[in-house]
């Protein structure tokens, strides 16, 4: 389907070159083709993105030294030409008519406000196959301060001018930093959500949900970070978030002394 609209899709990728041709190739299978697809190269030791470089659709850019995923999602979002923005991790996929029912949600919708619009996932990162579901709709800023209410940065189509007013990705986080970027953009946009899985995350080594040193930082920075909003919302609120905190790093806890299974069994949510 060709269309008005320009999709770019940011692909940050470091020393993983076979994950990065799937996490490309699911992109070149959209239903959708007005897309520019700009992969960043996080100083791997070999050029992982070469077999695409004859690719018009692909543009490849690489960090001089490694700085991470964040850094390099805001160095494609600078690159970035597209009126709408999907950012996709290099061991994730999505489904081929993902962006153009995306899209179409935009399209349709009389909301003026509407920032983003998510999907549900196919999540195989804790070993075994189960559905996230992002049924969410509306003005959730409130409600996603309490709660990370969506599950995958991949499942999230933007428009790209939401992302830039919000700062892109905070370079100082270790790990939630797709919450800490929809806190952000929630403030100003709402969000809505086509009511099928049109995305995959996999299950890969070094991936961030189970680097517990990672997500203990990432945790006490954005509590730290986004104390303000919650006492603007009321002491009771802070008070529920302090206690939150403080029994999201007894998990971590667990998980980094007993293993990803024992911090599994923890159902509280981070």
């Amino acid at each position: 389907m060709e269309g008005n609209y320009l999709i770019t899709v940011v692909i940050p990728s470091y020393n993983r070159p076979e994950l990065l041709e799937r996490a490309v190739n699911s992109v070149l299978d959209q239903t959708y083709s007005n897309i520019e697809i700009i992969i960043v190269d996080d100083a791997s030791d070999t050029e992982v993105g070469l077999v695409f470089e004859k690719d018009e659709k692909v543009k490849l850019l690489r960090n001089n030294q490694n700085k991470g995923p964040c850094y390099s999602r805001n160095r494609g979002l600078k690159e970035a030409k597209g009126e709408f923005i999907n950012f996709l991790d290099d061991d994730d996929i999505l489904f081929p008519e993902k962006i153009e029912k995306q899209l179409s949600c935009f399209e349709n919708s009389d909301d003026n406000f509407l920032g983003m619009v998510t999907c549900h996932s196919m999540d195989q990162r804790s070993g075994k196959e189960q559905v996230k579901y992002n049924r969410i709709k509306g003005n959730i800023y409130k409600d996603l301060l309490g709660s990370f209410l969506v599950s995958g940065i991949e499942t999230l189509l933007f428009r790209t001018e939401a992302v830039k007013e919000a700062g892109g990705f905070d370079e100082a986080l270790e790990s939630s930093h797709e919450y800490d970027l929809l806190i952000r953009i929630s403030e100003f946009y709402t969000i809505d959500y086509v009511d099928e899985v049109l995305s995959k995350e996999y299950r890969s080594l070094n991936q961030i949900s189970i680097n517990f040193s990672k997500k203990k930082q990432g945790a006490r920075y954005l509590y730290a970070k986004n104390s303000d909003r919650y006492r603007k919302i009321g002491f009771i609120f802070w008070l529920k978030m302090q206690i939150k905190l403080r029994l999201l790093l007894f998990r971590f806890y667990i998980g980094k002394v007993f293993g990803e299974k024992a911090y599994r069994l923890l159902i509280f949510r981070n």
